[in-house]
């Protein structure tokens, strides 16, 4: 089977390079018009800049999903300090599990962060991902609950969720606080959807807590299929990529999420629908990878520029040393998820023993 692969490569190779090439070179993409090669100088203030990351794992059981989560929350002044938070429990099957632990994660990292700045004065906060996305992206479970149920869940829930993340934020607890109201939810006939819905409550609370904190936070994505400047299949960070392999960045675009979102937010919306986020690109040294960078305010170029120039004096072989610290220090690796596992005490099949 796989040597008739090898074949159809070769048969293959000349015409997909051809399409590729072609994609590429179509004269509606002008990335000239607002790219621009920009030798940054680095600058070396003295600020403290903080950088957090997740990562999560799972294995799949017969009867449950056995998941692990570990987040940490990096700030450095002269000297670094660390927050650290962690779970590891089970989850039922379900068609939302892997949006459900994504989420989770998400909480994990923004509750790290908002610890951070509770206890110190941060100038910049490097978020590992899209803030945007998280915002934008349509609630899973949106159409499948009724409107009376999310207003039941709101009515009854929200004000104690509200209470209990001030009560958790001032002891710096990080967790999963929707899972205090597992009772109130059993009340309903859908639970996992309704305490899905609350989780997504949640998750909502924190980002705009987060996003308070809107002249230091700065979203950095290694990955991107946004296509906000060019409005072409092939995404922005691939054209801007291929153009050029400099040091520089792209001139900002400002979106605003009122234009971007129709649909109300289910709690803060009026706070939610007044945001303006800044988005662009930049390599922080020639030849190596183009980022994408999301700024939660409408910022200037000039501001673009002097932020760059903070990264660019706090990183390494284009990228910042924070965030891969913070991403290597968080990975949970296949092994380290069946040592758990066996520490738990686990011996129930999961299915895949006769492969």
């Amino acid at each position: 089977m796989i040597d008739s692969l090898y074949e159809k490569a070769l048969v293959k190779k000349n015409n997909i390079n051809a399409r590729i090439k072609s994609d590429f070179d179509d004269p509606k993409f002008d990335p000239s018009e607002f790219w621009r090669n920009y030798r940054l100088k680095e600058d070396n203030r003295v600020v403290t800049i903080c950088a957090g990351d997740g990562s999560i794992n799972k294995k799949n059981f017969m009867g449950f999903i056995f998941y692990v989560i570990d987040a940490e929350c990096l700030i450095y002044n002269k000297k670094l300090q660390i927050i650290e938070s962690s779970e590891i429990d089970i989850i039922p099957h379900h068609h939302y599990v892997d949006d459900r632990l994504r989420s989770y994660m998400g909480i994990f990292e923004i509750k790290n962060a908002l610890n951070a700045f509770e206890k110190h004065d941060i100038d910049v906060f490097l978020f590992d991902g899209s803030i945007l996305g998280n915002l934008i992206r349509p609630f899973p479970l949106e159409k499948k609950i009724t409107n009376d149920v999310k207003e039941e869940i709101k009515i009854r829930c929200l004000p104690g969720l509200e209470k209990e993340l001030k009560k958790e934020s001032e002891h710096s607890i990080v967790g999963i606080t929707s899972s205090k109201f597992d009772e109130i939810i059993g009340d309903f006939e859908k639970k996992t959807e309704a305490m899905i819905y609350l989780e997504n409550l949640e998750n909502l609370t924190v980002i705009s807590e987060l996003i308070k904190n809107e002249g230091s936070v700065v979203a950095i994505s290694k990955t991107s299929t946004s296509n906000e400047y060019f409005e072409s299949e092939i995404p922005d960070m691939a054209i801007f990529d291929r153009y050029s392999r400099k040091e520089g960045y792209s001139t900002p675009k400002h979106i605003s999420i009122s234009t971007q979102v129709k649909r109300e937010f289910p709690i803060k919306n009026d706070f939610f629908r007044s945001l303006t986020f800044t988005i662009f690109y930049a390599r922080l040294e020639d030849h190596k990878n183009i980022l994408k960078f999301e700024l939660p305010y409408y910022a200037t170029e000039d501001k673009i520029k002097d932020i760059l120039k903070i990264i660019k004096s706090k990183s390494a072989e284009g990228y910042p040393l924070l965030l891969k610290k913070a991403h290597n220090d968080v990975v949970i690796r296949k092994v380290d998820l069946e040592r758990l596992s066996k520490i738990i005490g686990f011996m129930e099949k999961s299915g895949r023993e006769m492969l």
